[in-house]
Protein backbone atom coordinates (compact mmCIF):
# COMPACT_ATOMS: atom_id res chain seq x y z
CA UNK A 1 0.00 0.00 0.00
CA UNK A 2 1.80 3.24 -0.92
CA UNK A 3 2.07 5.93 1.51
CA UNK A 4 0.63 8.91 0.80
CA UNK A 5 1.23 12.60 2.15
CA UNK A 6 -1.69 12.30 4.76
CA UNK A 7 0.13 9.37 6.66
CA UNK A 8 3.18 11.03 6.59
CA UNK A 9 1.32 14.23 8.04
CA UNK A 10 -0.28 11.93 10.57
CA UNK A 11 2.64 10.13 11.65
CA UNK A 12 4.72 13.26 12.25
CA UNK A 13 1.94 14.93 13.98
CA UNK A 14 1.75 11.18 15.90
CA UNK A 15 5.04 11.03 16.51
CA UNK A 16 5.90 14.75 18.13
CA UNK A 17 2.52 14.64 20.69
CA UNK A 18 4.69 10.98 21.86
CA UNK A 19 7.86 12.48 21.98
CA UNK A 20 6.50 15.63 23.85
CA UNK A 21 4.71 13.19 26.31
CA UNK A 22 7.78 11.14 26.92
CA UNK A 23 9.75 14.19 27.38
CA UNK A 24 7.46 15.77 29.69
CA UNK A 25 6.35 12.64 31.74
CA UNK A 26 10.00 11.91 31.94
CA UNK A 27 9.41 8.87 30.62
CA UNK A 28 13.40 7.99 30.83
CA UNK A 29 13.58 4.40 29.14
CA UNK A 30 12.00 6.29 25.66
CA UNK A 31 14.22 9.36 26.19
CA UNK A 32 16.66 7.77 23.45
CA UNK A 33 14.51 6.75 20.58
CA UNK A 34 13.11 9.96 20.74
CA UNK A 35 16.45 12.35 20.32
CA UNK A 36 15.36 12.09 16.15
CA UNK A 37 12.26 12.21 14.45
CA UNK A 38 11.92 8.98 12.20
CA UNK A 39 10.39 9.17 8.80
CA UNK A 40 7.30 6.87 8.05
CA UNK A 41 9.35 4.90 6.10
CA UNK A 42 11.89 4.00 8.68
CA UNK A 43 9.04 3.51 11.28
CA UNK A 44 7.75 1.20 9.23
CA UNK A 45 10.76 -0.94 8.66
CA UNK A 46 11.96 -0.39 12.37
CA UNK A 47 12.32 -4.12 13.82
CA UNK A 48 13.02 -5.28 17.35
CA UNK A 49 13.66 -3.15 20.68
CA UNK A 50 13.87 -0.19 18.82
CA UNK A 51 10.18 -0.70 17.09
CA UNK A 52 9.25 -1.65 20.18
CA UNK A 53 10.16 1.57 21.40
CA UNK A 54 9.06 3.55 18.50
CA UNK A 55 6.04 1.94 19.00
CA UNK A 56 5.38 3.00 22.45
CA UNK A 57 6.10 6.67 21.41
CA UNK A 58 3.54 6.25 18.76
CA UNK A 59 0.82 5.03 21.16
CA UNK A 60 1.31 7.86 23.53
CA UNK A 61 1.10 10.43 21.12
CA UNK A 62 -2.28 8.50 19.90
CA UNK A 63 -3.38 8.47 23.66
CA UNK A 64 -2.64 12.15 24.01
CA UNK A 65 -4.17 13.31 20.33
CA UNK A 66 -7.43 11.04 22.06
CA UNK A 67 -7.29 13.10 25.11
CA UNK A 68 -5.63 11.06 27.87
CA UNK A 69 -3.85 13.10 30.50
CA UNK A 70 -1.84 10.60 31.88
CA UNK A 71 0.24 7.73 29.75
CA UNK A 72 0.12 4.47 29.95
CA UNK A 73 3.11 1.84 29.77
CA UNK A 74 1.85 0.48 26.60
CA UNK A 75 2.47 -3.32 26.51
CA UNK A 76 5.21 -4.37 24.90
CA UNK A 77 4.97 -5.57 21.02
CA UNK A 78 0.87 -4.08 20.50
CA UNK A 79 0.59 -1.81 17.59
CA UNK A 80 -0.42 1.68 18.02
CA UNK A 81 -4.41 1.96 16.28
CA UNK A 82 -4.47 2.81 12.58
CA UNK A 83 -6.32 5.56 11.00
CA UNK A 84 -9.62 3.74 9.08
CA UNK A 85 -8.36 2.06 5.83
CA UNK A 86 -4.91 3.37 6.25
CA UNK A 87 -2.31 1.38 8.42
CA UNK A 88 -0.02 3.16 10.34
CA UNK A 89 2.20 0.36 10.39
CA UNK A 90 3.95 -2.25 8.44
CA UNK A 91 1.07 -5.29 8.41
CA UNK A 92 2.61 -8.86 9.62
Amino acid sequence: MPIIESDRMLFNRVWATGAKAVREHRISALFDITRNTPTLEQYQDGNGQRMTDMIKVVQLGILQLLGSKEPTDPEPGKRPASSPGRPLCRAS
